[in-house]
């Protein structure tokens, strides 16, 4: 069967009310030059959509025939209904679902595959951009070698493990996507539809592996790979990128002369990385983990260390504040809000740029209560904005104050939970506590409400 051309599916994605059958509640999400947002592959090509209550989906649409597709499909959505767990999102298979006007195919009705939009960034960008943040770094490893402790426990397989396939979402949780390759236990006994990627997969795979097991080598390498750059990021900057992590297939083929694995000796001493290198030497010479424990994936999780209390200089202008003599405070923090601005160029998570963050939030602080300046709830959205890019929980809990009471930005209390939320996961105190009161606001009761309000005043203000 041929299948349409992508500038056929857009004309038909265009007009979604029309052209498609059960989905016609669904329009597309369009970008700036009024064009649906997509993305293409090798297999096809997936849509961003949205309903009448905005909530968003993925679309996917099919450029080349694969043999047995559509009886794959419908025993991987039967089976994963009733699965539930954050690493996966929903699909429904329909197999005469789209309209398409094309000049390539006799057929005019073509199947698509529907599953939630999930909006996140590719595991090998989610590094580049966090190559100098290593606690960053740690979480990753230690948030993967969660979903690889689960796929372990899981009747089927994804089929398809790489960067390309996991998504890291803002608040750190990780999705798989892509499933044309998964495994489920109904088709025990098929062959696989496809063998992953050659930078991720076992040398030996061939079409007849396809069972629970065709993660397991995956599964250990990319665990591997995250932890060694988690501790020595010089090996990304080195080994990664050209879609791979550290490893390529020229490394599967001869272990022993794979200048990854030479690299890695000298980091042996950390017993992690000890444990999981063992893992991955077992997976590469049996093709199979299920003689190991998923408890050897359980890393310790790393305790992000409270920037404030490493630079002296916000410890004095803290005091200078809480003394009342802005003036001395705010030209420590100006003074530190300008180290790790080296002409725009990010450097690394330093005591100069935790001194920048740092100061970055004071100066915003100064500038929503009018310390020494003018009050200027502008200014202090743009410094609090400046740190909470680089992550910085208490400078996205004070965005998120300055959207919730609309100073400095137009008053927007999704973006205020999203960034109040963002600061909570990173176990910033006073978010976790705001966000325990949104949960219940408009339920508790007068006296409850009584009771809390003065601490809740205290969660709903700047926070130097």
């Amino acid at each position: 069967m041929n299948y349409p051309l992508i500038s056929e599916y857009i004309e038909a994605i265009k007009s979604a009310e029309d052209n498609f059958d059960e989905l016609s509640y669904l329009r597309p999400v369009l970008d700036k030059q009024g064009l649906p947002v997509m993305c293409a592959g090798g297999f096809s090509v997936v849509f961003k959509m949205k309903d009448e209550k905005n909530h968003y989906y993925a679309v996917k649409c099919f450029t080349k025939e694969q043999e047995g597709r559509n009886d794959s499909y419908k025993l991987i959505a039967e089976e994963l209904e009733y699965v539930s767990s954050n690493y996966l999102t929903p699909i429904r298979y329909y197999e005469r679902e789209l309209f398409v006007d094309t000049d390539n195919s006799e057929e005019c009705e073509f199947p698509v595959l529907l599953m939630d939009w999930v909006e996140g960034k590719t595991l090998d960008v989610y590094i580049n951009e966090n190559i100098d943040n290593q606690y960053a770094l740690e979480m990753l490893a230690y948030q993967f070698n969660k979903l690889a402790a689960w796929l372990m426990t899981q009747p089927f397989a994804h089929g398809d493990l790489k960067p390309d396939n996991i998504l890291i979402k803002e608040d750190g949780q990780l999705v798989l996507v892509d499933y044309d390759g998964i495994f489920v236990p109904a088709m025990k006994g098929q062959n696989a539809r496809e063998n992953g990627s050659p930078g991720y997969r076992h040398p030996s795979r061939r079409d007849g592996a396809y069972d629970e097991h065709i993660d397991d080598f995956s599964i250990t390498s990319i665990a591997l790979a995250l932890k060694t750059i988690a501790v020595k990021p010089e090996l990304w900057i080195t080994f990664g990128g050209n879609d791979k992590l550290l490893f390529s297939e020229t490394d599967y083929l001869d272990l022993s002369k794979s200048k990854v694995i030479a690299s890695m000796q000298s980091l042996l001493i950390d017993k992690e990385l000890c444990t999981l290198y063992g893992v991955f030497l077992i997976a590469w010479a049996l093709n199979d983990i299920s003689s190991v424990s998923y408890k050897l994936f359980n890393l310790q999780k790393s305790k992000k260390e409270d920037i404030t209390k490493v630079v002296p200089q916000y410890q004095k202008a803290r005091k200078y504040i809480k003394a009342e003599d802005y003036e001395r405070a705010y030209v420590i923090l100006e003074t530190l809000a300008k180290q790790g601005q080296k002409n725009g160029i990010k450097v690394k998570w330093t005591e100069n740029l935790c001194g920048s963050v740092l100061g970055d939030n004071g100066l915003g602080y100064m500038y929503a209560n009018g310390f020494y300046v003018e009050r200027d709830y502008s200014k202090s959205v743009f410094y609090f904005n400046r740190a909470a890019e680089k992550g910085f929980s208490l400078a996205q809990f004070n965005l998120g104050i300055a959207y919730r009471k609309g100073e400095g930005v137009e008053k927007n209390l999704d973006e205020a939970n999203r960034l109040n939320h963002l600061a909570a996961t990173q176990g910033f105190s006073p978010a976790i506590g705001l966000e325990s009161w949104e949960m219940y606001e408009g339920v508790s009761s007068k006296e409850e409400i009584a009771i809390n309000l003065e601490r809740i005043k205290k969660l709903s203000d700047y926070i130097a």
